[in-house]
């Protein structure tokens, strides 16, 4: 079923990764203030050769945070630069809003097949 498929995965997996960094820029625009605070970063891998090597059909996601410690810091020792964060959490939410329109795309071309079919 569709639900079980490896695009449906990949969006579920890409809507909670684009939470995770939210979450994160969110929380390195709260310590703009902190002092010795050094702002962190999200990477998402996606390790499909790993999962092809040992004979598995699907991606295997994970989310990795770093905090970023070389850069440019303030007088107080914080490196948060606020309107790098501001634009990195502006894209995660369009990445994510993307997401979700093309799984409800998806969802409802399913919809439409299952009220429109005539199953005997």
């Amino acid at each position: 079923m569709y639900l079980d498929s490896i695009a449906f995965k990949a969006m579920e997996n890409g809507i909670k990764q684009m939470g995770i960094k939210q979450e994160i820029h969110t929380q390195n625009i709260s310590n703009i203030d902190t002092p010795d605070y050094n702002y962190k970063t999200v990477s998402f891998e996606n390790t499909l050769e790993d999962a092809v090597e040992k004979g598995k059909v699907g991606y295997n996601f994970s989310t990795k945070v770093s905090e970023i410690v070389e850069t440019d810091v303030l007088v107080d020792g914080n490196n948060v630069d606020v309107d790098k964060e501001n634009l990195e959490l502006y894209s995660a939410y369009l990445q994510s809003s993307a997401i979700i329109s093309k799984l409800n795309s998806a969802i409802n071309d399913l919809r439409y097949v299952l009220t429109n079919s005539n199953f005997k």
